[in-house]
């Protein structure tokens, strides 16, 4: 490591995030800080349901997973570098030109991002739950949160950087690896009091938390060292490249969307790009992972939460709706991967418009999501025995994340990755979505309000029908750039 080029990748991402978000990127730390605040204000009621060990684990988990999200960069690296940004030139792509190697590169960039995600996401998360405390009461030791906070995440920016190199390396090892995983965890439940229980038993940061315990924090950065030594040896010094060929099946594929009218052909070329490019697996990941860790985390949980409210105690079950309504919401993140990869400067050279390019993607949205939800969400519903709530499930997750798609490409285009962080675009998105989400939440928790729940979603569907006819004037005008 050399704390000179460790310098130069900080002041790098600092400008290509300042250049790419201007300032409001420093307002991401600001709204995490904001919603741990709010989150930090349902451990009064949680606590109901759960006990302080639990909660402990609770949080350490979504921590970890945080981690998880960020250690997945080794398996978008080549794809990013080759599609997105094949004409910026960064410090990742110096291996390329000078006599230094990939792998040096590449630590010096993983642990960078350590750094910066652990400055925009972890600690705000830590002073944002300390900072409800003065609401709560609740007692949080703040330095032992903060290292605790700090060592979950990375553990799981390692552990998804060792998953993710395997990926690359053999998807079979991998489809295995994740197998292995998913049979431990399930395991550890076993003869426990709750999953939460057997989850924190494998989580060192619990033990360092709750008895300050050196050998936990010690395993947890030997977990770290390892993990993230063994990923970045296996780096490739150089891309893979692989010859593919491919039969022309263009007229093939177009006729599948011909149900789309004129937006056919488009929607056919962006189906054979992400097919061919690849992009498909990352679309997925994006939309399959937070459903997985949904499941996973209700899962770990119990099967309702339990307030407490003017002395009464009540209970609120998760059903087939709740879950819609969340895969609804979770549908929107497929839209802005169809926006991630690729360089949009490309459609200056077709003779289509903004708004045909966003309207086809919004086709894609469509498919995928279909494909995906519906199988989730029958698969959910089959192991709940409450398959008679199913086909109310399906037209809710269908209106949700129908609205909250098409809300998307209304205020983002196909400049979502970027527009996202701007605040005021964040704000406008967050007052369109969060109340309606609550109130369709605390609807499903109550069977008797079923059909007042599917008129409400069906006034999503009017909404997003409305906000459709309204892209061409917003981006009809609009250049395509990188």
């Amino acid at each position: 490591m050399s704390a000179n080029m460790f310098w130069l990748f900080i002041k790098e991402e600092y400008r290509a995030q300042s250049s790419m978000f201007r300032s409001s990127f420093l307002m991401y730390p600001v709204m995490i800080f904001v919603l741990t605040c709010l989150m930090g204000l349902m451990l009064l009621p949680m606590r109901m349901s759960l006990s302080t060990y639990e909660l402990i684990t609770l949080a350490q988990v979504g921590v970890f997973m945080s981690g998880m999200l960020v250690g997945g960069m080794a398996m978008l690296q080549e794809t990013i570098l080759e599609r997105r940004m094949s004409g910026i030139r960064l410090l990742l792509n110096i291996p390329m030109t000078l006599p230094i190697s990939n792998k040096r590169v590449f630590t010096h960039f993983y642990f960078k991002d350590i750094l910066y995600y652990i400055c925009m996401n972890v600690v705000p998360v830590v002073l944002g739950l300390y900072a409800s405390t003065f609401v709560t009461g609740i007692n949080i030791n703040l330095p032992l949160a903060a290292l605790t906070f700090i060592l979950s995440f990375m553990i799981g920016v390692s552990v998804s950087f060792a998953l993710s190199t395997v990926a690359v390396r053999s998807r079979s090892l991998f489809a295995v690896s994740l197998l292995v995983i998913v049979v431990l965890s399930y395991l550890a439940t076993i003869g426990q009091a709750s999953a939460l229980y057997g989850i924190g038993r494998f989580m060192p940061t619990v033990g360092v938390y709750i008895s300050m315990s050196m050998p936990d924090v010690a395993i947890s950065i030997v977990v770290f060292i390892v993990l993230s030594a063994v990923s970045l040896l296996f780096t490739r010094e150089m891309p893979h490249q692989i010859e593919k060929r491919y039969k022309s099946n263009f007229r093939g594929i177009q006729g599948r969307f011909k149900p789309f009218g004129h937006y056919a052909t488009l929607a056919a070329k962006e189906w054979i790009d992400l097919m061919r490019s690849g992009g498909i697996g990352s679309v997925l990941f994006s939309f399959v992972l937070p459903l997985l860790f949904l499941w996973g985390l209700l899962w770990m949980m119990s099967n309702m939460i339990t307030f407490m409210g003017d002395g009464e105690t009540i209970t609120l079950p998760f059903n087939t709706i709740f879950y819609s309504i969340i895969i609804g919401f979770f549908a929107s993140l497929v839209y802005g991967w169809l926006n991630n990869i690729d360089n949009n400067a490309n459609y200056r050279m077709l003779p289509v418009s903004m708004t045909d390019v966003i309207k086809a993607k919004l086709i894609l949205f469509v498919v995928l999501n279909a494909v995906v939800s519906v199988a989730y969400l029958g698969l959910i519903s089959f192991s709940r025995g409450e398959l008679m709530l199913l086909p109310f499930g399906l037209f809710t997750m269908f209106m949700v994340s129908g609205y909250i798609g098409v809300l998307t490409a209304y205020m983002t285009g196909v400049f979502t990755n970027s527009l996202m962080f701007d605040y005021k675009v964040f704000s406008i998105y967050a007052l369109a979505v969060v109340p309606v989400l609550i109130v369709l939440i605390v609807l499903s928790f109550y069977p008797s309000m079923l059909i007042l729940e599917t008129i409400a979603t069906a006034l999503l569907g009017v909404a997003a029908y409305l906000l459709l006819g309204k892209i061409d004037r917003k981006w009809g005008r609009t250049e395509f750039r990188a």
